[in-house]
């Protein structure tokens, strides 16, 4: 099977590489059907790719990756429509915003997790009390870190772009204007 996306462009995948969630996401009714797929190599992140609507896509982490202490708690009735026996065949993944030119502020949101059975491939968004819709990725101290060390790349490479175009009127042919 194929889809053809905006983002990816053609994607080829196997039926039983499709998580289904009936219910959809929150606000994403019509997505029932996803493929999850690394970010890249080596990547905590993950796509979360719309079949049904192939111009949609999240980026989504697994939250334990992120955060040691965390614990979720299913209820009887999550874990009914999942069909889910064993704690050992769920996979949990969290939706990642990330504020356009802020990379440094993005967050996931914990009280609406996405969980999945990792045997029968169904999967569900849960709601949770007691935890962040907006939850920071990256901790303050972090973020600070992050944010000197973007702003040293910034002023490196504009000082290296400084260098360049003074070499270059160095190098560049002197021009002598003659009156014919």
């Amino acid at each position: 099977m194929e889809i053809h996306g905006t983002r990816f462009g053609v994607l080829e995948f196997n039926e039983d590489e499709i998580i289904v969630i009936e219910d959809g996401l929150l606000g994403f009714p019509l997505s029932k059907n996803f493929l999850l797929f690394p970010y890249g190599q080596d990547s905590s992140f993950f796509w979360l790719q719309s079949v049904d609507e192939a111009e949609i896509a999240f980026i989504v982490v697994n939250p334990f990756d992120f955060f040691s202490d965390l614990e979720f708690e299913i209820d009887d009735a999550d874990a009914e429509v999942l069909d889910l026996g064993r704690s050992e065949d769920v996979e949990t993944f969290t939706l990642v915003t990330i504020p356009e030119g802020r990379p440094e502020e993005m967050r996931t949101n914990l009280a609406g997790p996405v969980i999945v059975n990792t045997i029968n491939r169904k999967g569900k968004q849960v709601l949770l009390k007691g935890f962040s819709p907006r939850q920071p990725l990256i901790p303050g101290e972090l973020r600070a870190k992050y944010l000197r060390e973007t702003i040293d790349k910034i002023g490196q490479k504009k000082q290296q772009r400084r260098n360049q175009r003074q070499d270059k009127k160095r190098s560049a042919p002197l021009q002598v204007a003659t009156a014919s």
